[in-house]
């Protein structure tokens, strides 16, 4: 079976600390889905420079 299918482009470095951002917020918030933001802001953070 053929897959046509295209990646999507990679994220600015802008675009990934947003994004971190967001996870944070979702992670601090307590709800059902705060284990996941939490564990996926994670493995950004190690995979991206800090801001400073």
């Amino acid at each position: 079976m053929e897959q046509n299918t295209e990646r999507l482009a990679l994220l600015t470095l802008e675009e990934a600390h947003d994004l971190l951002g967001l996870l944070l917020v979702i992670a601090q918030e307590g709800g059902p889905v705060s284990p996941e933001a939490d564990r996926l802001a994670r493995e950004i953070a190690a995979r991206i420079p800090s801001e400073n």
